[in-house]
C-alpha cells in the first residue's frame, strides 16, 4: 500500500512538472524578451475580452499595415501565440505590479526607415528633420551623413521642401554696392570677382557645390568674420540668416533680400532644399513635416531709418519761407517714408510766438509752427529729444512741443515734460521684432536738461545705461543715441569712442552719435553697431563739406536681431536741402570715413 501511494504520489509530480513546462513554453516570445501579440485590425479596434478578473490586462493591439504607425506593447506575458484572451497564469500574473524596465523586458522600438542629410543642408531643416525623427521613433532612426539612408535631405536633387535665400555680402567697409549674377557664377568658378576674393563657409561651400558644381572659393571654417575682413578686397556668399551688421549686403541685379519688396521668384540664390530616397519613406516623411520652408519670412523683418540734426532755424527755415515747407525732404524723403520706424533728432523746440526765420541769426533757435508740416509729411515715427537748443525759448516751449508730437501720434525719447518722461524709452513691437530708443545728454548745457517738474533732455548716468542692460534682457532691439561733444572731424576721438562703449557694453544693439553735425566713422563692439555721427539732416551749416556729407542709416532687423545697415548718403545744398549723392560723391565719403574708422 505504501508502495502504491508512493507510485500515485510520483505520477502526480510529473503531471505537475508537465504541466509546469506547457505554461513556461506558452510564456515564451523572443529571447529579447519581447511579447508574441496576435494581430488586430487598427480600422476597427477589438473589445477588450471579459475577465473574471478585473485587474487583468487586454492583450495589446498591434499595427500589421505597413503605412500605419505600430503601437507599443505593454510587456505583458499572454497566451501562447494565437490566443485572443489571457490564460489563467497570465490573469494573475497581471495582478502583481509590473517588473521595472530592464534591457530585457522593454521592447525596443525598430524604426521602419533611416533618416539622415547631405553636406550643405541648413542647420534648421537639420533639426527640425531629427526633431521629426525624434517624434515618430516607429518610423524614422536619424543617422549621421549616411549617403545610403532611406530618406535624405539633399540641395537640389529630389522632391522639393524649402527654398533656402543666399546673399552676397562684404565687409561693411566696402565702397561697393552692387553685382550681377555673371560676376557671381564667375567668382565660384574662379574664386575672384570684382569684389575680390570670395569666401564660404563649409555648409555654404556644399550647399553651391551642389547646384553649381564645385568651385574655387575660399572654405573658411572658423571665424569667417575676421578672416574675411582680414582679407579685404573680400566677398562672401552667406545664407540670409547669417547676415550681421558687420557685413554689407551686395545688391544683386540690382536685389537685395533686406528690402520689402524683395521677391524670391527668379532670385538666383533662392536653392532649393530637396528630399530623395525611397517612395514610401518619403511619402512618410513629407506627411509628417513641418519644419520652415524658407529661412526668410517677410512678416518677421523690421526697417529702422535712423537720421542726424535737425533744426528748422535760421537759412534752413528761410529756404523753407521760400521754396515750400516740404521742399527740404523732397530727395531724402522716400527712405523716411518707407521705413517701418522713422527717427530724427529735432533738436529745437517749436514756439507759438517765434519770429519770422533771419538766416544770419545767431545761436537762439526756435521753429515756427507751420515747419511740423515737414515732419508729418516725412512719416517720422520717433522723435529725439536729446539736443542741447530744447530749452532756447525757455520750458514751456517744449513742452508744447511734445503736446504737438503725441497730437500727431509720434512717439519721443530723450527728453520730456519732466525727468520722469524723459527717462522713458520709446517702445516698438513691429512684425514680432521688439524694438526701444533710449537716449542721453552728457554735455548739457545745465539749462537743457530736463528736472523733477520741468522739461529738457534727459542727463546721462548709471540709470541709463541700467535701463539699455534691462531692456536688451527683456527681449528689445535697443538703439541708444548719445548727445555727445561736437568734434568736426571724420574719426571719433578717444574719449568719444570711450563713452560710446560703454553703451555697447551695456547691451545697446545700435549706437548713434546724435550731436554730429560732421559726418563721422563707425565701430562695432562685440556684435554691437556704432555710427558715431551720421551728421546733419536739415540745418543749414555749409561752409565745410564734413557738414554737408550726410547718412540716413537704416537698420534691417529681423527675428529680433540687426542682421544690416543699409547707409543713404547725401549732399546738403542751399542750406536746408540734402540730395542724393552721386557715385563720385559716395565713393569719396565711404572711402573718407572707412579710413577715418582706422579700416
Amino acid at each position: 500500500m505504501e508502495i502504491a501511494l508512493l507510485s500515485h504520489i510520483m505520477r502526480k509530480f510529473v503531471l505537475y512538472i508537465v504541466l509546469f513546462a506547457l505554461v513556461i513554453g506558452g510564456c515564451g516570445g523572443e529571447e529579447t524578451g519581447r511579447v508574441a501579440v496576435p494581430p488586430v485590425d487598427i480600422q476597427s479596434p477589438p473589445t477588450p475580452p471579459i475577465t473574471s478578473d478585473p485587474g487583468a490586462l487586454p492583450p495589446t493591439p498591434a499595427s500589421t499595415g505597413g503605412d500605419a504607425l505600430p503601437t507599443p506593447t505593454l510587456a505583458v506575458v499572454t497566451g501562447s501565440a494565437g490566443e485572443s484572451a489571457p490564460s489563467a497564469a497570465t490573469a494573475a500574473t497581471a495582478q502583481q505590479p509590473p517588473p521595472p524596465p530592464t534591457a530585457t523586458t522593454d521592447p525596443a522600438i525598430v524604426a521602419q526607415y533611416t533618416l539622415s542629410a547631405a553636406p550643405g543642408v541648413p542647420d534648421e531643416l537639420t533639426a527640425a528633420a531629427q526633431t521629426l525623427a525624434a517624434n515618430n521613433r516607429q518610423l524614422f532612426q536619424w543617422v549621421e551623413d549616411d549617403a545610403t539612408a532611406d530618406v535624405r535631405l539633399t540641395v537640389n536633387d529630389g522632391t522639393p521642401l524649402a527654398n533656402w535665400i543666399y546673399a552676397v555680402a562684404a565687409p561693411f567697409a566696402t565702397v561697393a554696392d552692387d553685382t550681377t549674377w555673371p560676376a557671381v557664377t564667375s567668382g565660384w568658378a574662379t574664386g575672384e570677382s570684382e569684389l575680390g576674393r570670395l569666401h564660404v563657409d563649409p555648409a555654404t561651400s556644399a550647399a553651391l557645390t551642389a547646384v553649381w558644381g564645385p568651385g574655387a572659393a575660399q572654405v573658411v571654417g572658423d571665424d569667417l568674420i575676421s578672416a574675411v575682413w582680414a582679407a579685404r578686397p573680400s566677398w562672401i556668399i552667406v545664407p540670409f540668416e547669417n547676415l550681421r551688421p558687420e557685413w554689407k549686403v551686395i545688391r544683386l541685379d540690382g536685389r537685395s533680400p533686406l528690402t520689402h519688396d524683395f521677391s524670391p521668384d527668379g532670385y538666383p540664390l533662392s536653392l532649393p532644399m530637396t528630399i530623395t530616397g525611397q517612395s514610401d519613406a518619403v511619402d512618410e516623411f513629407i506627411a509628417r513635416w513641418n519644419g520652415p520652408v524658407t529661412n526668410r519670412d517677410p512678416a518677421k523683418l523690421t526697417r529702422v531709418a535712423m537720421s542726424g540734426v535737425t533744426a528748422l532755424v535760421r537759412a534752413t527755415a528761410a529756404q523753407m519761407e521760400i521754396n515750400g515747407i516740404l521742399w527740404p525732404g523732397e530727395e531724402v524723403g522716400p527712405v523716411l517714408q518707407s521705413a517701418d520706424i522713422a527717427h530724427i533728432s529735432n533738436e529745437v523746440s517749436f514756439a507759438a510766438d517765434c519770429p519770422y526765420p533771419d538766416a544770419y541769426g545767431g545761436l537762439i533757435f526756435c521753429s515756427r509752427d507751420p515747419y511740423f508740416e515737414l515732419i508729418k509729411h516725412l512719416g517720422i515715427d520717433v522723435i529725439e529729444l536729446t539736443g542741447n537748443h530744447l530749452n532756447d525759448y525757455g520750458r514751456e516751449p517744449l513742452s508744447r512741443t511734445i503736446d504737438m508730437y503725441e497730437a500727431a501720434g509720434i512717439q519721443w525719447f530723450g527728453g520730456g515734460r519732466n525727468l520722469a518722461d524723459a527717462s522713458e524709452p520709446a517702445t516698438f513691437e513691429h512684425n514680432g521684432n521688439r524694438i526701444a530708443f533710449v537716449g542721453c545728454n552728457p554735455v548739457g548745457p545745465a539749462n537743457d536738461w530736463a528736472l523733477a517738474d520741468a522739461a529738457g533732455s534727459r542727463p546721462c548716468g548709471d540709470d541709463f545705461l541700467a535701463q539699455i542692460a534691462r531692456l536688451r534682457a527683456e527681449g528689445y532691439v535697443v538703439i541708444a543715441t548719445l548727445q555727445y561733444n561736437e568734434h568736426y572731424v571724420y574719426y571719433a576721438p578717444p574719449d568719444q569712442i570711450a563713452a560710446f562703449s560703454q553703451l555697447a557694453a551695456a547691451g545697446a544693439s545700435a549706437i548713434s552719435g546724435s550731436q554730429a553735425h560732421h559726418a563721422q566713422g563707425f565701430g562695432f563692439e562685440d556684435g554691437t553697431f556704432i555710427h558715431y555721427g551720421p551728421g546733419n539732416l536739415f540745418f543749414d551749416q555749409m561752409d565745410m563739406m564734413g557738414t554737408r556729407q550726410m547718412f540716413v542709416d537704416t537698420y534691417v532687423i529681423y527675428d529680433g536681431r540687426i542682421l544690416g545697415v543699409e547707409l543713404w548718403t547725401g549732399l546738403i545744398e542751399k542750406w536746408a536741402r540734402p540730395r542724393l549723392m552721386t557715385d563720385e560723391e559716395r565713393i569719396d565719403l565711404l572711402q573718407t570715413v572707412f579710413q577715418a574708422s582706422g579700416w
